[in-house]
């Protein structure tokens, strides 16, 4: 493990950034492990720096989700943070479908996290640790210290793809983003009698 820095006054405050209340966790699939820890840490303040660039911005609230939109296609797994959602429904469909579907949960995702990440504006988020989980990746630990809210804690999962470090989960406070959506997805699927296309239609709108 790495320490990055100690703040004993922290405080450990459920924030539950919509996701119901569920303390979820979500089994990892396996990566490449040639992702280090520093690799990891360094990528994350990249992040935070992007995500303070984006909502600094002055833009208005359609603009600055276009941007997010940018920041998660370019910074996270979407594919597979998207096939994992699915999760077995998605073998059985056609290469045009999932091709439309993970399109669709691109612009949702952005668009639901993006105005959570607008939350950010004012408040400090400090990486405090790494830890090394082999070819599950890297889990870098950070707290916000929020300007108008209970501060609270933040982790990231990073894996490797093609070299380059992306995001893969992101866990609020013991909440996961993966597992959430899986709920989320599953929920919207089962509604539309299994029917992929309507639910990706519904996305789009999302």
């Amino acid at each position: 493990m790495h320490s990055i820095t100690k703040n004993p006054a922290l405080q450990r405050r459920a924030f539950l950034a919509g996701a119901g209340g569920l303390m979820l966790t979500t089994a990892l699939p396996t990566f490449a492990v040639a992702l280090t820890e520093d690799a990891a840490v360094g990528f994350i303040r990249t992040v935070v720096a992007d995500v303070h660039k984006i909502i600094n911005s002055g833009k208005s609230e359609a603009q600055m989700l276009v941007d997010f939109e940018a920041f998660f296609g370019n910074r996270s797994e979407v594919s597979l943070i998207a096939k994992t959602a699915l999760g077995a429904p998605g073998r059985s469909a056609s290469r045009n479908q999932l091709a439309a579907y993970i399109q669709a949960f691109q612009g949702y995702i952005s668009r639901k996290y993006g105005r959570q990440f607008r939350d950010f504006a004012g408040a400090e988020i400090s990486v405090i640790s790494s830890r090394y989980a082999g070819s599950k990746g890297v889990l870098v630990k950070s707290y916000v210290n929020a300007q108008h809210r209970s501060d609270y804690d933040l982790e990231w999962w990073v894996i490797e793809v093609n070299g380059r470090p992306k995001m893969f989960d992101l866990i609020i406070e013991g909440i996961s983003l993966i597992s959430t959506e899986r709920i989320e997805i599953g929920a919207m699927l089962e509604s539309f009698g299994g029917d992929i296309d309507k639910m990706t239609a519904k996305l789009l709108v999302s």
